[in-house]
C-alpha cells in the first residue's frame, strides 16, 4: 500500500517490521531490494542481497539480481561469480551459459595483460555448451561463438578448430535468418557482417 502511494520510506519501515518478526521472509527482502534499486541506491541493494544470499544461497532470482547490479557498476568478476553460482544451481539452463560466456568475453576484452585469448577460448566453450543445450533459436550463443572465433588468434593448434567453429556458427546463423517465413530482410546484412567479421 505504501509503495503504491509513493511512500517509499514508510514501505521500507514496514518491510523492516516484517523482517523483525520473520527474518526469512524472502518477499520482504526482495521488495526492499526493488525499492533500493528504484531509489538509485544500488550499493545498499547489493548489501541487502549479499546478506540474503548468505542465508538462502539457493535463491536463483537473487543471484540474477545481484549479477545485474554488479554488471551495472562494471564489477565483472563479481558478476561472473554470481553466474557461476547460477550454473551450479541449474547447469541445464542454457541462458546461464550464454550470460557467463558474454561475461567472459567482456572480461577478456577488458584485460590488458595479454591473457585474453585464453578467456576468449573459455567463453567460446560456454557459448558452445549453450548451443548444445538449445540448438535452435539461440542467436545470442551463435553471435557469441562467432565473436570469439573472430577474436581468438588463428594460429597454432587451435587454428583448425577456430575456423571450423566459425564456419559452423556462420552456417547456423544464416539458417536462422533464412528459414523464417518470409525470409528475414536482415539476411543480407547479417551475411555481410559475418563475412566482414571473419575476413
Amino acid at each position: 500500500m505504501w509503495e503504491a502511494k509513493g511512500e517509499f520510506e514508510l514501505a521500507m519501515n514496514e518491510y523492516d517490521d516484517i523482517l523483525k518478526d520473520d527474518p526469512n521472509n524472502m518477499f520482504a527482502v526482495k521488495r526492499q531490494v526493488a525499492l533500493l534499486r528504484a531509489r538509485g541506491r544500488p550499493a545498499d541493494a547489493v548489501r541487502k542481497l549479499v546478506d540474503h544470499l548468505s542465508v538462502v544461497c539457493s535463491d536463483s532470482e537473487a543471484w540474477v539480481q545481484l549479477s545485474d547490479l554488479y554488471l551495472s557498476s562494471g564489477q565483472y568478476r563479481k558478476a561472473a561469480f554470481c553466474m557461476e553460482e547460477l550454473l551450479l544451481l541449474n547447469p541445464m539452463a542454457y541462458m546461464y551459459h550464454v550470460r557467463y560466456g558474454e561475461l567472459l568475453f567482456t572480461m577478456a576484452s577488458a584485460e590488458r595483460s595479454g591473457n585474453g585469448s585464453a578467456t576468449y577460448g573459455l567463453a567460446r566453450k560456454y557459448f558452445a555448451h549453450a548451443l548444445e543445450l538449445k540448438p535452435q533459436g539461440n542467436l545470442r550463443a551463435l553471435y557469441g561463438m562467432l565473436l570469439c572465433c573472430a577474436t581468438v588468434p588463428k594460429a597454432g593448434k587451435a587454428k583448425d578448430a577456430t575456423i571450423e567453429l566459425a564456419a559452423y556458427a556462420k552456417k547456423l546463423l544464416l539458417e536462422e535468418y533464412a528459414t523464417q517465413t518470409p525470409p528475414s530482410p536482415m539476411l543480407p546484412a547479417v551475411k555481410a557482417m559475418i563475412d566482414t567479421l571473419l575476413s
